[in-house]
């Protein structure tokens, strides 16, 4: 099991370094079939903390006066997303994460985007709030950023340094928040250090191939992937 383990850990990393998203959406809902989800979520912010590292070598790009709108409900959301880790039951979790799967689906595919026009009427507020929220309790916080920061940025490098910046800025607390509750535990640290050689060998993989892998379908490959695992995370519930 733990090499299936770190085979999904490099596919979901090659992913994010290729598409420039993916990393924990897919990985925790896949690990979760086999792992509490409470697991998956503490062990896979290891390697999302170590993504927004990145941030020194895009701090020039970073536009600060958004992310600065965004800190304080972003830190109550993150409180918050810990809590409702920490505290709800393994199927209740699968539903959430089967559920944002299908959101984000259909938020490609069809005109149904409720995270989005939330975010619009909320502005800064919100999309911090429910980005920490959604950051902390499933690793999954990075639509929310994005759907506040697309309209602000005027160039490509700007948004992913923003990005990439907030990212960051959300998971401090909740890096601090998930070791002081015990959620990561030393066990489930040890765990991601055995595979942190795949997360590394998979960004840098990603970055070395991106020109030669035709997006397009590989990204196709992602979200059949996607869909999938959502259906056998509802099978497991319903089992």
């Amino acid at each position: 099991m733990f090499t299936v383990t770190i085979l999904i850990i490099f596919f979901a990393f090659f992913a994010q370094s290729l598409l420039g998203f993916g990393g924990g959406l897919i990985c925790i809902p896949l690990l979760s079939l086999f792992m509490p989800v409470q697991d998956v979520v503490s062990m896979v912010m290891i390697y999302q903390f170590s993504m927004g590292l990145l941030i020194f070598s895009t701090f020039k790009d970073i536009q600060w006066p958004f992310i600065i709108k965004m800190l304080p409900s972003m830190i109550l959301g993150v409180c918050l997303g810990i809590a409702l880790l920490n505290y709800l039951p393994g199927d209740v979790m699968r539903g959430i994460l089967a559920g944002y799967i299908l959101l984000h689906l259909a938020r490609k595919h069809t005109k149904f985007d409720p995270l989005g026009k939330l975010i619009k009427w909320g502005d800064a507020h919100l999309a911090g709030f429910v980005g920490g929220m959604l950051n902390a309790m499933i690793g999954g916080g990075g639509p929310a950023f994005i759907l506040y920061l697309k309209d602000k940025a005027t160039l490509s490098s700007t948004f992913r340094a923003s990005i990439i910046a907030v990212l960051m800025l959300s998971n401090i607390p909740r890096v601090i928040g998930t070791v002081g509750t015990g959620l990561l535990t030393t066990d489930l640290f040890i765990t991601g250090m055995y595979a942190y050689p795949a997360f590394l060998l998979a960004l840098y993989a990603g970055q070395k191939l991106h020109k030669k892998i035709p997006q397009d379908k590989f990204f196709f490959a992602v979200e059949l992937l996607l869909a999938s695992s959502a259906t056998l995370l509802i099978i497991k519930i319903l089992l």
